[in-house]
């Protein structure tokens, strides 16, 4: 455009008319679709951190009242009133999932006002809350306090869907680690919020991963180990992440019933196999205060027992 000013004068110089002037209209040219997708990979791994941050807070609300419920022994105290294990984990499951949702729904919602070129994502969101509970049931065994397990899953929930989300899709777009991406995409799949915003970055950014794919036939260009499918509900894609979310809802209630039935104690007699250390000892509970009134019962049943008295 400053061109035309300097233009502008010469031509007032040359007519001799100072008030000479005229209009320059510029039509740029349209920008590359390559870069309008490298643009919504930006947007999309700004909207996938926010994501994973809210993902991992509901989560670690849940392990919260799990580990005060153990510590407190309100949960025993319920299994004496009469509470079995099945109506306890179930009624604990129903009420999780359903509070769940209010966050999920609100996400959801938000999604499709500012963000309304993610497809299919609203599908990851509903499988979310019946994988993630019962997989928090099952993790909050490997801790003894509260605190601990809520600063855990939060790291474990925000590592896996804010930060292992990128490095692998940064994997398999370079040529010589795509292999290794590939591999890692399975494996991180294990933590359920890495589900949710994998598939939130091959919506919004996958037609990179599938140009980046196309084999390259000149002299020493590195080998394409696979080709992503284009289509987003491919098995490769967002089925698979859907399917895998449904397994850890089916795998979580099992393992957190083999837990409960306490199946390891068939493996003491491997220590290893028991998920111990070899230099294990047996947890047999915290240790039981008494006071003068239980003492004395206790030496006064010892005291007919021992004289042959009834109890009667």
């Amino acid at each position: 455009m400053f061109p035309q000013f300097m233009y502008q004068a010469i031509l007032r110089v040359a007519t001799g008319d100072p008030n000479f002037t005229f209009n320059v209209i510029n039509y740029p040219f349209p920008v590359y679709q390559k870069y309008i997708d490298i643009q919504q990979a930006a947007g999309a791994y700004d909207f996938v951190f926010m994501t994973a941050i809210a993902l991992a807070l509901i989560p670690c609300v849940m392990v919260q009242f799990i580990l005060q419920e153990r510590q407190l022994q309100l949960k025993h105290q319920q299994m004496l009133s009469g509470m079995s294990l099945a109506g306890y984990w179930a009624s604990n499951l129903i009420f999780d999932i359903v509070m769940a949702y209010i966050p999920i729904a609100l996400i959801i919602l938000l999604t499709y006002l500012f963000q309304p070129g993610f497809k299919g994502i609203w599908v990851l969101f509903l499988l979310y809350p019946p994988a993630v509970v019962p997989f928090t049931y099952v993790t909050s065994f490997f801790f003894t306090s509260d605190i601990n397990a809520q600063i855990m899953t939060l790291f474990i929930h925000f590592v896996g869907g804010g930060l292992l989300v990128v490095v692998v899709f940064v994997l398999q777009y370079i040529p010589v680690t795509m292999k290794y991406g590939d591999a890692l995409r399975w494996v991180c799949t294990l933590i359920p919020s890495f589900c949710v915003t994998n598939s939130i970055i091959f919506s919004a950014s996958g037609t990179l991963l599938v140009d980046q794919r196309v084999q390259d036939t000149s002299d020493g260009a590195p080998v394409i180990p696979r080709q992503i499918p284009e289509e987003i509900w491919a098995w490769y894609n967002l089925k698979g992440n859907a399917a895998i979310l449904v397994l850890h809802f089916i795998f979580g209630l099992l393992v957190l019933t083999l837990i409960e039935l306490e199946v390891y104690q068939y493996f003491a007699w491997c220590p290893r196999l028991g998920c111990r250390p070899s230099g294990h000892k047996a947890h047999r509970g915290p240790e039981l205060v008494k006071d003068d009134d239980v003492i004395a019962e206790e030496r006064r049943v010892a005291g007919q027992a021992s004289g042959g008295g009834s109890f009667l």
